[in-house]
């Protein structure tokens, strides 16, 4: 799972525990091979999710909360639940951080 920003670091941000998805406006992003590349229009920051990070992306489109995608690792990965909950959050942190996703 990484997120490749092109223009700037991301510091980790909070994490809730209820239920989260993409933000709705502002997002522009496509399928190009493994990996998902998003524009940030609002922000003008253009980066890439690839592995793992492009499921969890692809999830987020619709509301779910970390113990949702937690599962969805464990259940398409061979990786154990403590090792998904850390990838999960650091990468939500990251999300959020960027203020790529919001409270659903």
């Amino acid at each position: 799972m990484n997120l490749a920003d092109k223009s700037r670091p991301a510091p980790r941000g909070r994490v809730t525990r209820m239920a989260m998805k993409l933000r709705d406006s502002g997002l522009s992003w496509q399928v190009v091979d493994d990996d998902v590349v998003v524009l940030d229009l609002d922000g003008s920051v253009y980066f890439r999710v690839n592995g793992t990070g492009r499921v969890l992306w692809e999830r987020l489109q619709q509301p779910a909360t970390v113990d949702e995608l937690v599962a969805e690792l464990t259940g398409n990965y061979d990786v154990d639940e403590a090792q998904a909950r850390a990838d999960v959050e650091a990468f939500l942190g990251d999300l959020r951080t960027r203020d790529l996703i919001e409270d659903a």
